[in-house]
């Protein structure tokens, strides 16, 4: 017997796949994958499209790559082939990133980031990419990279002092790792020794002793 979450996953990127509505961010997100693919880029996809994708949040507009800081210029040359118009660069004192690009790909947004940087609560959390902590889904022939949950949910953490709307979704991603295996324990075990918030820790600390 599926659980929620497969079955949310399943008719999410059924949607994803066949419906109309989705139609230009699917083409975005497959033809990203294929010309990153062979630039032999190094990334992974985050935030919203990551969730509806894993069946937790039902819909998402935008697509959020996080990229090895070395494939930067690869990335810079494909957006320029594809004719992506870059939009906006740089933080904006609560995101600072090492690099943060926001393009138009058509009418679709997708923004690149590298280093990603929060800087909220009197202190900041940094994620940087790696290979090792990805997961993957396989969308039509394409298996397609996928930051961790636990990662994303110390992002959201920290961007909930940002916005404050974002603890919606930190919310449902700390229920899907109370309910869900963790896959990558090291990355909340490390994060309990960084300078973080208390209450973070403290939600840490649940999600590891469940």
């Amino acid at each position: 017997m599926i659980n929620s979450y497969d079955y949310q996953s399943k008719a999410n990127i059924q949607c994803l796949l066949e419906d109309i509505e989705y139609g230009e961010r699917k083409v975005a997100l497959f033809t990203l994958f294929d010309e990153l693919r062979k630039a032999d880029v190094r990334w992974g996809l985050a935030c919203s499209t990551n969730l509806f994708i894993r069946g937790i949040v039902d819909e998402f507009h935008d697509l959020d790559l996080i990229v090895d800081i070395k494939s930067i210029p690869k990335v810079e040359e494909i957006m320029k082939e594809q004719g992506a118009i870059l939009k906006e660069t740089g933080g904006n004192g609560y995101c600072e990133s090492d690099m943060y690009m926001h393009f138009q790909f058509g009418r679709v947004d997708v923004d690149v980031i590298s280093g990603f940087r929060v800087v909220t609560f009197g202190t900041h959390f940094e994620y940087y990419f790696n290979p090792e902590e990805l997961q993957f889904i396989e969308l039509e022939d394409k298996n397609i990279p996928l930051i961790s949950m636990e990662a994303l949910y110390l992002l959201y953490s920290m961007m909930e002092g940002w916005q404050a709307r974002r603890r919606f979704k930190r919310v449902l991603i700390e229920e899907y790792l109370l309910t869900e295996k963790v896959e990558f324990p090291q990355i909340l075990e490390s994060a309990l020794g960084a300078n973080l918030p208390s209450w973070i820790k403290r939600n840490i600390a649940g999600i590891l002793n469940k």
